[in-house]
């Protein structure tokens, strides 16, 4: 068979940068998921590394919020712990509704502990979308 060159039936994998203007310094996340996301009603999987710059170990809670409409399952609020500069990856899945709101389509997350607000973000899903959607 040689050396042929198999063309892959998988989305493109994406990897998302927070927006700016969150609180990262601590915890640094990033996204990764399939791009485009599967039409409404399905489900598209999720990963959300969380990267701990500090020198602790971190325990705590993982909160994420979808963007108006979208579903997220399992749950919104994950218990977490990160060893000092470890990383951890979360796995969820999201929905787009029939008709999505008007853009951006903000996932927001939440880091905290004891001690208060570890980390902050905002991920816009927009570009993941494979039709543009405005009012």
């Amino acid at each position: 068979m040689g050396n042929q060159r198999y063309r892959s039936s998988e989305k493109e994998k994406h990897v998302l940068s927070p927006v700016e203007g969150g609180m990262v310094d601590k915890i640094q996340p990033i996204l990764q998921y399939a791009k485009p996301l599967p039409h409404p009603g399905s489900l598209a999987d999720f990963l959300l590394l969380l990267r701990n710059k500090t020198g602790q170990r971190v325990e705590g809670w993982l909160t994420i919020t979808p963007p108006t409409g979208w579903i997220i399952e399992p749950g919104k609020r994950l218990m977490i712990a990160i060893r000092p500069q470890g990383t951890i990856v979360a796995e969820f899945y999201l929905s787009i509704p029939a008709v999505p709101a008007p853009g951006p389509h903000l996932l927001r997350i939440k880091v905290t502990a004891e001690e208060g607000l570890l980390a902050e973000a905002a991920f816009d899903l927009r570009d993941g979308l494979l039709f543009l959607v405005d009012s």
